[in-house]
């Protein structure tokens, strides 16, 4: 396997381990939260088993950060798709999407500004105007 082979499917393990850390956050896993982290597993050619591996190493993190804002801010909605998917947005799980936030390299008011919008909006999609309009006050 190539260096930049390892290093994709690191970055895809390290998003994974993310979510889980985040999922386990307020010490459950529920349901959504699950079905949630197999589907980005999937659509990432993550299989089940490895999620299984990694959620056991969940705690071993060594985010590697990518270089493309894009692939950042990716990874940023991850985060904040999966603390909205069980309809709970708990502090605990706040506090891990700030702290990742931070370390890829985000305003903390921006994504304080973006978990108001999952928390304010539980039961409903995310509006992506609301989404837009936060990355454009503070991106641009």
């Amino acid at each position: 396997m190539s260096n930049e082979q390892n290093s994709s499917l690191s970055q895809k393990e390290n998003l994974l381990k993310l979510l889980l850390k985040l999922s386990f956050a307020d010490n459950q896993l529920s349901e959504s939260e699950l079905i949630y982290i197999l589907h980005v597993g999937r659509s990432i050619g993550i299989d089940e088993e490895k999620i299984r591996a990694l959620s056991l190493t969940v705690q071993e993190i060594e985010l590697v950060i990518p270089k493309k804002e894009q692939d950042r801010m990716s990874i940023l909605y991850y985060l904040l798709f999966l603390m909205k998917i069980d309809k709970q947005v708990d502090e605990a799980e706040e506090k891990v999407v700030y702290h990742y936030g931070f370390k890829l390299g985000f305003q903390e008011s921006m994504v304080r500004d973006m978990v108001t919008l999952i928390r304010n909006n539980p039961d409903e999609k995310i509006p992506p105007k609301g989404m837009i309009d936060i990355i454009h006050k503070y991106l641009n």
